[in-house]
């Protein structure tokens, strides 16, 4: 039964990769990456863990069913549509949209100098403390890279490129030195998204192949990665290019992997107990994220947090820095029925997309920003689209409402935001 399902899992996520290769363009589209993400991350840790004699009985393959009842709630959110409803365009004026661009990578810059200058100690503990409040702040340059890109996309100038030039130095950093996965996904996709939203060019279908087939196997070597850049003084690239992610995906297929064991035990528990959180899981950790005690008080912010019953057993140690995937909050919320989650995501993602090809900019600029959160809504868990939008709320949304004009005429400076479309 397991191995019927760990296939059908790998039919599934294939056919939304397959399928999002049918145009060059489609590679932007979030069901291919979703795809490309439970193939890569997901589904290589399910075979050894089906075999696994000490887990409890019928465990992993209670997650590879929800696992593929995900997969398939990504491509149909996707397909699904609304009739259409018209909204009131926004024009935005180019030099305002740089003005935005500028102060927002300048603050985000700051925040990511300050970072890189704490003890090793503490910089590398992003959990707790100042590198939580700095990482916060720093995020504010990757809005304002993705303007830049925009900008400099629709029509190159001194001030763009110089703005897009400032921030890849940054992005160099978290990509070459610290191995971010993250960062590197969302240089890749703001790059290629602007230059397809105001080129209508996309990487051919070849070559963006060979980088996800690439990305599979390189995925599970980037502890290893880091150890080297970070860990080792003497290190050099030399160092860098004997990792062997064949061995180490190789690895993962024969022994599994933590993220997925959590997953495993956690949705067992949950289904054992019947502690479900009915999606309270959203609200505490936007509370816990979003509502300083320094600030307001430890008795208010207790008072916030909606309490609930949690029987979760923790009678096994997940390792330090894995996760638990999205696949777990999701089945702790709902049981099967989490699995919804993945499809408004997917739905709401859709929404976006469509805009922003009808020209909205405003979308254009957002999409690409919430490609990596959806994707991480997979390998850690669906808190981070909304984290990721009530972020964009507070500090990317005031600056781009300052860069709006009320002109009706489409000048030369002006973008526009189109019309919501399904």
């Amino acid at each position: 039964m397991g191995v019927t399902l760990f296939w059908t899992l790998i039919a599934l996520s294939s056919s939304l990769v397959i399928f999002g290769l049918r145009r060059p363009e489609c590679v932007y589209e979030f069901p291919f990456l979703a795809g490309a993400t439970f193939l890569g991350f997901i589904a290589p840790q399910l075979p050894a863990l089906l075999e696994d004699r000490f887990l409890p009985e019928g465990a992993a393959a209670q997650t590879t069913l929800f696992a593929i009842l995900c997969v398939a709630a990504c491509g149909l959110g996707w397909q699904a549509t609304l009739p259409r409803f018209a909204s009131t365009p926004w024009h935005f004026d180019e030099r305002r949209l740089l003005i935005a661009s500028a102060l927002l990578s300048a603050t985000g810059a700051y925040f990511y100098f300050a970072l890189s200058h704490l003890p090793p100690e503490i910089k590398y503990s992003i959990y707790t403390g100042m590198p939580v409040v700095y990482q916060f702040f720093a995020k504010m340059l990757s809005y304002g890279f993705a303007i830049a890109l925009v900008c400099c996309a629709r029509r190159v100038s001194v001030a763009a490129l110089s703005i897009v030039a400032f921030d890849t130095l940054f992005y160099a950093e978290r990509i070459l030195w610290l191995g971010r996965r993250s960062e590197t996904a969302e240089f890749v996709f703001l790059i290629a998204l602007a230059w397809w939203f105001q080129k209508r060019r996309a990487a051919p279908r070849l070559l963006t192949a060979g980088f996800v087939l690439f990305a599979v196997l390189a995925l599970n070597s980037t502890g290893q990665y880091r150890s080297i850049t970070t860990e080792q003084e003497d290190a050099g690239w030399t160092d860098v290019l004997k990792i062997d992610v064949i061995a180490n995906f190789a690895d993962v297929l024969a022994n599994g992997g933590p993220e997925v064991r959590n997953a495993v035990q956690r949705m067992n528990s949950v289904q054992d107990t019947q502690a479900f959180d009915f999606g309270l899981f959203h609200w505490n950790t936007l509370v816990f994220n979003y509502v300083p005690a320094q600030v307001v008080g430890a008795e208010l912010k207790d008072w916030l947090t909606v309490s609930f019953t949690d029987q979760i057993s923790r009678d096994y140690d997940p390792p330090i820095g894995s996760t638990e995937t999205g696949l777990s909050d999701a089945f702790a919320s709902f049981s099967y029925l989490g699995a919804l989650k993945f499809f408004v995501l997917a739905f709401w993602m859709r929404r976006m997309y469509d805009a922003a090809e009808a020209g909205s900019t405003l979308c254009q600029i957002v999409y690409p920003l919430m490609l990596v959160p959806a994707m991480l809504a997979i390998t850690h868990h669906t808190q981070w689209p909304l984290s990721t939008l009530l972020h964009m709320a507070l500090f990317l949304l005031p600056l781009l409402l300052l860069a709006r004009t009320r002109s009706s005429t489409r000048a030369p400076r002006a973008f526009t935001v189109a019309q919501w479309s399904s």
